[in-house]
């Protein structure tokens, strides 16, 4: 039985929670706090990805969106509200990309 999509989440959670003893926690900020989230949604992704309940182009769009998300958090000092925003115009620029290159012809 193929159980990556537990382990690992499990992993990243366990690395996180190694983080928490250490200095970590006087240097949080939102944009830490934004990279954990998305490093365990990936994390998940991956795990299904390596149980084969979803295709690679999934695993890209995923990764892609995560990766420009995450940069662009720390390259402009946005507000709060803007953040979904940003998150949304990315993940429409991916979805399109991906259609286009990876989509079935």
């Amino acid at each position: 039985m193929k159980r990556w999509t537990f382990v690992l989440p499990f992993i990243y959670f366990l690395f996180l929670f190694a983080l928490a003893f250490m200095d970590f926690p006087r240097q949080i900020n939102r944009q830490w706090m934004w990279i954990q989230i998305g490093g365990l949604i990936f994390m998940i992704v991956l795990g299904r990805y390596l149980d084969g309940s979803i295709p690679k182009g999934v695993l890209i769009t995923i990764g892609a969106f995560t990766l420009l998300w995450l940069a662009l958090a720390f390259l402009i000092s946005i507000k709060k509200e803007y953040f979904i925003l940003l998150g949304l115009i990315i993940e429409l620029v991916v979805v399109i990309l991906v259609e286009r290159f990876l989509g079935k012809h």
